[in-house]
């Protein structure tokens, strides 16, 4: 999986998966770490400021098995079509 160098810079938090904001800085990327250091999830913001892109690096199974990486694209219409 290719990596992408946000224009807008990129940038780091600690925290845990759901801790990331929904609109941040348009044209970044948020790498997000748990309190151990490890990567856990990437965010990008597209040029509006809405998230479009989370990778998930690592996270509990609940719900099934998922390979990881794996990514989860956002969608922000206010229709079934999400």
């Amino acid at each position: 999986m290719g990596m992408c160098k946000p224009s807008g810079g990129k940038m780091s938090q600690t925290g845990r998966i759901g801790s990331l904001k929904k609109e941040g800085m348009p044209n970044t990327r948020i790498d997000l770490f748990n309190e151990n250091g490890e990567l856990i999830q990437q965010r990008w913001y597209g040029p509006d400021g809405r998230a479009v892109l989370n990778r998930d690096w690592k996270h509990s199974k609940k719900g099934g098995e998922h390979k990881f990486p794996h990514n989860h694209f956002e969608c922000w219409l206010q229709s079934s079509l999400c």
